[in-house]
């Protein structure tokens, strides 16, 4: 029975130059980071994750819990994991601890994957589609005035996506601008959805919602902070437009609040935000025993996208068969990030509206040596 003997962090930034920034209604930002949870097992086999948050908040969470699970079997996260929460829990269930534990629950997969020469997708429930609906995110708020939403857009295929979701939120001029543009760029057949991160009100979310209504929004993602439940429930009653949220929402305690409030339409789970992959699936199975739909958040590095991948393929389609009126899609981030193309040696990129659900061992992730190095802080 393998043991976990080591796990270390692999804090990663990659800086942009003057004009490059990129960001959302809440500002723009110059760096991207990644931090890579690297776990070893007695076996030899070492498994990678990630974690979202501030490089060295992660870096110093991963070190306070990672002698917990050193010695114990690389089976055993959810009871050491637990154990960690119940002694911890002043830390509460959510923010950056359990990010960093979410890091190491993708590790241990990804090495019990290596370990058994298995997918993590077929650990955690199977394949439902080897080929996955995927979205762009683009249309970023930039410091560079020639970067809008065309120019943003002109810079991949579009027939590489189902759709797009812009950022907004900046007010409603703004966003019945920006908005447009979008859907002048993208035609009339393709998806359109919109991020305000979180920027607004119940009042000024409702009257933007109307406002870009006759644009044909599929959903608005985080019109509102993630605290206020009770106010995305009184707008979801509310809005013309279909409501999700997850992003910046943590383990399934958060999922479980927003659904039983019936203040979403979408949840939105993030893996390397929410808890990893154990956490993730609980308010998944949880959001669909509610009849509530899921679209994959996917924000960080490479192996952040593989692991949106194979737990997408782990859900199965609910409550439909034949006839979705929607995929289930899994987000791709069309931002500069050196940090998911190029510091792995099998980059996945999508391609006629679909994304590959990868079928090596483990992640499927082969690091590149030299690019890591080059982006380690």
């Amino acid at each position: 029975m393998p043991t976990i003997t080591g796990i270390e962090v692999i804090s990663l930034e990659h800086v942009m130059k003057p004009g490059e920034g990129y960001g959302n209604a809440r500002g723009i930002n110059h760096r991207r980071g990644s931090s890579i949870v690297s776990l070893t097992t007695s076996d030899g086999v070492v498994g990678l994750g990630e974690a979202q948050g501030p490089l060295r908040i992660i870096a110093e969470y991963v070190k306070l819990i990672a002698p917990h699970f050193i010695g114990r079997s690389l089976f055993n996260f959810s009871i050491i994991a637990t154990e960690l929460r119940n002694r911890l829990y002043h830390f509460g269930a959510q923010g950056h601890f359990i990010s960093a534990l979410g890091g190491i629950n993708i590790a241990v997969y990804d090495a019990i994957g290596r370990t058994h020469g298995v997918a993590v997708h077929d650990l955690i429930g199977g394949c439902a589609s080897e080929n996955l609906a995927c979205y762009a995110t683009t249309g970023y708020f930039t410091d560079n005035p020639k970067v809008g939403i065309a120019e943003q857009m002109s810079r991949f295929d579009l027939d590489d996506f189902v759709g797009v979701k812009i950022k907004i939120g900046a007010g409603i001029a703004s966003d019945v601008a920006r908005v447009q543009a979008a859907r002048k760029a993208i035609g009339d057949s393709k998806l359109l959805m919109v991020d305000y991160n979180g920027n607004y009100t119940v009042d000024v979310a409702l009257e933007s919602l109307r406002k870009i209504e006759k644009f044909n929004i599929l959903f608005c993602e985080e019109p509102l902070p993630p605290a206020d439940i009770q106010g995305y429930a009184e707008l979801r009653m509310r809005s013309p437009i279909r409501v999700g949220a997850g992003e910046a929402h943590y383990a399934v305690g958060d999922f479980k609040r927003l659904i039983e409030a019936r203040a979403i339409d979408i949840a939105e789970p993030s893996l390397t935000g929410g808890g990893g992959f154990d956490e993730m699936k609980a308010a998944a199975l949880y959001a669909m025993t509610n009849n509530v739909r899921i679209a994959v958040s996917c924000w960080g590095g490479a192996i952040a996208l593989n692991a949106a991948l194979h737990f997408a393929a782990s859900l199965p389609v609910w409550p439909h068969t034949a006839n979705a009126p929607y995929p289930l899609m899994v987000e791709y981030d069309c931002g500069d990030n050196p940090l998911r193309d190029r510091i792995v040696t099998n980059p996945i990129r999508p391609s006629q509206g679909k994304i590959a659900v990868p079928k090596s061992f483990g992640l499927g992730i082969e690091l590149d040596a030299g690019a890591v190095a080059r982006y380690r802080v």
